[in-house]
């Protein structure tokens, strides 16, 4: 079986994109789970068991007092709420989006996640089953090297070069996730593809070589995975973030139709001392890769979908809602 090797995490996030008007709940399934403006708007459009998120968030608001301006209180209460909801329903971690603004601030990350976990706390949340994510951003690497000398677990997200998945395994990132299809579609359209090469690959190989050449506890977490020939790619590495149509598909899969050939690769890699780079260097790799075009699109699509949340919450208020 596939989830022998790796751990398959369902992709919340196309779960929601994906999702009929009336679906009624959210299905995360055993492993984890991502909280973000996009899928709290879901959960409060859908009236399932996870709305609650939202109308606890504006409730509380109207009692502490709330003023009808400050909506990122509010979201950063309903983040919490649907955290603390997870936790209790999956085996593994929640990861807590900061907030796509903060993206190339460092200390306002910090900042942010320390209230997010405060907020945690007063739910008696348990500390070991969340983790924050942060975008793979120079700001974002040095920001997630402050949280984890906190003791504060980061999920650095949007890696698509060597150089942000070294950076942030230097930095002591929990969790890092690599894009797998995207990796090779960008070289593709940029007509730099050739025959016989998987710059993806080398990616996933890359990154689990550094780990293991370091003894680094960062796991690694591949996204972006189109179909199951993209996953058996890739098995063996600690996380596959996939559709519930590509778990569908793998669990018809016989058992011997599966190997982990990457991390064999991957201990035949010695890769070189890793060398700090400086933010003009770090950006420089960055546009040679998919990353930079990757992360300004995330920029764009979760500051509106953090529009569309805070639009949600003004629009209940104004019609007699709690916040």
């Amino acid at each position: 079986m596939a989830q022998a090797r790796s751990n398959f995490v369902l992709d919340v996030k196309k779960f929601v994109e994906e999702a009929d008007d009336d679906a009624m709940r959210l299905d995360l399934g055993p492993r984890a789970g991502v909280v973000s403006s996009g899928v709290l708007l879901y959960s409060a459009k859908s009236g399932g068991r996870d709305a609650g998120a939202v109308e606890g968030a504006m409730a509380s608001a109207a009692v502490e007092g709330v003023h009808a301006g400050n909506y990122e209180r509010v979201v950063d209460k309903a983040k919490a709420n649907l955290a603390d909801m997870w936790a209790s329903r999956v085996d593994g971690r929640v990861s807590v989006e900061l907030g796509w603004w903060l993206a190339n601030d460092a200390e306002e990350c910090v900042k942010k996640a320390l209230e997010l976990r405060e907020l945690c706390d007063e739910l008696r949340t348990p500390r070991e089953k969340l983790l924050f994510k942060v975008p793979a951003t120079f700001r974002g690497v040095e920001a997630t090297r402050r949280l984890e000398a906190l003791g504060i677990p980061v999920h650095v997200s949007h890696v698509y070069c060597r150089e942000q998945a070294d950076a942030a395994i230097d930095a002591g990132a929990t969790l890092v996730q690599l894009y797998y299809s995207r990796v090779n579609a960008w070289h593709k359209a940029k007509g730099i593809l050739t025959p016989g090469t998987d710059p993806a690959y080398e990616l996933v190989r890359d990154a689990l070589a550094r780990v293991r050449s370091t003894g680094a506890k960062t796991k690694i977490m591949v996204a972006s995975l189109a179909n199951v020939n993209a996953v058996k790619r890739v098995l063996g590495v600690d996380y596959c973030l996939v559709s519930q149509r590509i778990i569908d598909e793998l669990a018809e899969m016989p058992a011997g139709d599966f190997v982990d050939a990457v991390v064999a690769d991957a201990r035949a890699v010695s890769p070189p001392p890793y060398a700090p780079l400086s933010e003009a260097e770090f950006r420089a790799a960055c546009a040679k890769s998919p990353a930079k075009e990757e992360i300004e699109i995330a920029l764009q699509r979760n500051a509106a979908r953090d529009r569309d949340l805070i639009d949600y919450i003004s629009e209940a208020k104004a019609g007699g809602g709690n916040a």
